[in-house]
């Protein structure tokens, strides 16, 4: 077993791989032309630093300025050193004062920029939390009670997304109109299923609806729900020229993983089910359905939810769903089960920032149990995390310049 799961985690590191931002903003401008305009550069979100790094590798000093608002971190990431570009790091997935700064110098750069300046815009998942321009009525300490009440609600990302955009000055397409109909490329790395450009980054340069819809609305504590039903009506956006595409996304990683996993002579299941919902119901799923599967490697992409209990503990999603699937392990067909987030991260307010995930076996129960934990309780107090470090089976990458959701691979030994 010791040596499938190596190949599991080689697996994964492969996928990440695949769709890092540096070499996916890179092959994208060397395969399209982008004209002698000035160019301004501006890269949001948790893969923003290896974007611009890879803008920075094709155009060189054709950029005019850049502007890269990441997570505390993961800037260093870029490599530039030129004084035409901006780095500010945030909070991440708590917004904080930077995230707000980051929100005030992104509109007076667009401000700042020259009548004929063409835009190249960098947005990968992060972006709702790392940049913001808030309406007067809202504070940032109302802001994250907000956040920190969404973080563990067990809301869909739509949802989450709907929030976001009801309550914000430049999302769900706000920011058009700074842009004065400039010439935008607008490049984008997704984290959320279906890959909708209104969703990725909550939409920054893409015109939509942003009240908040009734059923979601209703699914709000009172506190919160007073804020979304005064959300005032949507502003004309300006016409402006933006070239939008999507460079990378879950189903590069998966192709990837499905390729490298070929490659090691496995027999290979590529699932392109999503994965979501609550994290512990997710990973009891999988190993029912895993124990009547075929064997050989299986891979998914997904993003599931935690409801967190009023004081959690260590850990996030992924490694609430292996954790969970472990316990069914333990008692049926001998199974390894991957599950870390594409980021190098794994969501949650009270992560370890270097745990991107855990790979688990049949052996991960009595192995925590030994040091000293409990799988029940560990999962009731969203404390995965600490029974995962005692089992030794965290996965810890530090930020990887990629964000395209968790990916999940299983090996299915013979019968």
């Amino acid at each position: 077993m010791k040596h499938h799961r190596k190949n599991l985690l080689a697996i994964y590191q492969a996928a990440i791989d695949g769709v890092n931002g540096r070499y996916a903003v890179r092959r994208y401008l060397l395969s399209h032309s982008f004209d002698e305009a000035p160019c301004y550069l501006i890269a949001i979100g948790k893969a923003a630093a290896s974007m611009a790094q890879g803008a920075f590798d094709q155009l060189g000093s054709r950029i005019d300025h850049a502007l890269v608002i990441t997570r505390y971190g993961y800037g260093d990431l870029l490599r530039v050193d030129d004084r035409s570009v901006e780095l500010i790091e945030a909070g991440h997935p708590q917004p904080d004062g930077n995230s707000l700064r980051a929100g005030e110098r992104l509109l007076t750069l667009l401000e700042e920029a020259p009548p004929d300046a063409r835009f190249l815009f960098l947005i990968s998942g992060g972006t709702s939390a790392l940049v913001e321009v808030l309406p007067p009525s809202l504070s940032i300490e109302e802001l994250q009670r907000i956040n920190c009440w969404l973080l563990g609600s067990g809301l869909a990302i739509d949802e989450i997304n709907q929030i976001r955009r009801a309550l914000s000055l430049i999302k769900g397409g706000r920011l058009i109109p700074y842009l004065k109909g400039r010439k935008t490329l607008n490049l984008l790395m997704s984290d959320v299923p279906g890959d909708d450009p209104a969703v990725i980054g909550s939409g920054l340069l893409v015109a939509q609806e942003n009240r908040c819809c009734q059923a979601v609305i209703n699914k709000t504590p009172a506190w919160l729900r007073c804020h979304l039903e005064v959300t005032g009506a949507d502003e004309h956006v300006t016409t402006a020229v933006i070239e939008t595409m999507i460079i990378a996304a879950a189903k590069d990683a998966r192709s990837t993983a499905t390729a490298t996993a070929a490659t090691l002579g496995y027999q290979v299941h590529c699932h392109n089910r999503f994965i979501d919902g609550d994290a512990v119901v997710a990973g009891q799923q999988l190993i029912a359905e895993l124990n009547h599967s075929e064997p050989g490697m299986h891979i998914w992409s997904g993003e599931t939810t935690v409801q967190l209990p009023e004081t959690p503990g260590q850990g996030g999603r992924c490694q609430q769903l292996v954790l969970a699937a472990a316990q069914m392990m333990s008692a049926g067909r001998p199974l390894i089960l991957l599950a870390a987030g594409s980021d190098g991260s794994d969501g949650g307010i009270n992560q370890l920032e270097a745990d991107a995930g855990a790979l688990v076996d049949s052996g991960t129960i009595r192995r925590g149990e030994l040091g000293g934990f409990d799988a029940e309780g560990a999962l009731a107090q969203a404390n995965a995390g600490a029974f995962l470090e005692a089992s030794g089976d965290l996965i810890s990458t530090g930020p990887t310049g990629a964000n395209v959701m968790d990916l999940l691979i299983a090996y299915v030994p013979d019968q």
